[in-house]
């Protein structure tokens, strides 16, 4: 059969790919771009031109390439940049859509640690993070900001899962050296050591689509020791750092009864030198920072990784995403998986909508209250509890409760 002389092949192919067809994307926050009819090429696995379709003929003679090489975009159909997602425990995926039903600090004990724990094994990974890779990416998911696990081979081959299936991600192994059942703990000595290897593996990948990180679960879970020991780990390699901030009642609680000496979440992760990574820092949630929490931040230059459905399950208020914003705080959007039941951005962008129209929900039920009975000439018996405002409440629920009021404004 003689040779089609339209169809690109050879070395060539697979270092170049042009499509025709209508283009959607967003270079300024709050604003999508639609582009009808433009072409679009790939060389070396990196955009190299986009340029309206009338072009074509120009295009094709530069790069050498046939017309019938061109994949042509069909009515209904677009391209659009891969999705991000921020925040996601990749030894959840066995667990996604269930397990719901309960607060933060007991749902971890009762369904997290246990699965996450089950995966020691280094067969059983392999089949459970092939699947979740495969899954994020038959999503859209291009890129993903993975927590492993707390062991360090499984870790490793999440890595491998990673690279070998094209996927770009920013990727941890956990560490946990207190607070944590006995048999999903590490010690002092032996987690910062497989910290280490772990970016060592990684890095000996050298893989462009892959960035190691140091993860700290969270405060409650490593000792002061742990996480000063990790930034310098984080500094010394030049990696990313992540961990969760602020997240709900329960845990912001806990940490200021470990660490009374520090008012907020923020300033103990500084106090630990684990801002100091500065763009390299992604937090997840940070439904209950403060203003000063969040200005902070955005002088260390830290991320937050938005987490609209999980906050709904088993947090305790709607992060303030465009008040954030304004205050110049960098904003992520993550499924957070388990703790998220879908592993879908889109699910995450619906989220995200919904807890925008929460906030304004709040502040509508404010105004029906309290400005409802102003409009009743000074009716003072109606829209708030005026007989309670000079009772004393317990300090702890007062704390919770001003907090969870602040978050939801």
């Amino acid at each position: 059969m003689a040779p089609d002389n339209n169809i690109l092949s050879g070395p060539k192919a697979a270092r170049l790919v042009v499509f025709r067809g209508t283009l959607v994307h967003t270079r300024v926050y709050g604003h999508v771009e639609i582009l009808h009819d433009h072409l679009l090429v790939v060389a070396e696995g990196k955009i190299a031109k986009v340029v309206p379709g009338s072009q074509e003929d120009a295009v094709l003679a530069e790069y050498g390439v046939p017309q019938g090489a061109v994949r042509r975009l069909a009515q209904g159909e677009f391209l659009m940049p891969g999705m991000i997602d921020t925040h996601v425990h990749a030894p959840q995926y066995k667990f996604a859509g269930t397990g719901t039903d309960l607060p933060l600090m007991e749902w971890l004990q009762k369904y997290t640690f246990p699965i996450e724990s089950s995966h020691s094994d280094p067969e059983h990974s392999l089949y459970r993070y092939g699947r979740l890779v495969r899954r994020f990416l038959a999503n859209g998911t291009t890129t993903a900001t993975y927590f492993g696990s707390l062991h360090l081979q499984p870790n490793k081959v999440l890595v491998d899962e990673i690279v070998r299936l094209g996927q770009r991600a920013v990727v941890g192994k956990v560490n946990m050296d207190r607070e944590s059942p006995d048999h999903y703990m590490e010690s002092f000595e032996q987690g910062l050591k497989e910290a280490e290897e772990f970016v060592q593996y990684a890095q000996a990948k050298q893989c462009s689509r892959l960035y190691p990180c140091i993860t700290p679960r969270f405060i409650p879970t490593c000792t002061t020791e742990m996480m000063k020991a990790l930034a310098a780990l984080a500094r010394k390699y030049n990696v990313h750092v992540q961990s969760h901030i602020s997240e709900c009642c329960g845990e912001v609680a806990f940490v200021r009864h470990l660490h009374p000496e520090y008012a907020t979440d923020a300033a103990v992760f500084d106090s630990v030198g684990l801002l100091d990574a500065g763009r390299k820092t992604l937090m997840a949630h940070g439904t209950l920072l403060s203003d000063d929490d969040i200005k902070f931040l955005v002088s260390k230059n830290v991320g937050v990784a938005h987490c609209p459905l999980s906050n709904f399950f088993v947090g305790d208020a709607c992060f303030k995403v465009n008040h954030a914003m304004e205050l110049g705080l960098k904003v992520g959007l993550g499924t957070d998986v388990a703790g998220g039941y879908s592993p879908s951005m889109l699910t995450a962008i619906r989220m995200a909508v919904i807890n925008g129209r929460c906030l304004r929900a709040h502040k509508l039920a404010l105004k029906v209250w309290v400005a409802g009975a102003q409009v009743r000439e000074g009716d003072s018996f109606t829209g708030d509890f005026p007989f309670l405002v000079k009772q004393p409440m317990p300090r702890t629920n007062s704390n919770v409760q001003v907090n969870a009021s602040a978050a939801a404004n």
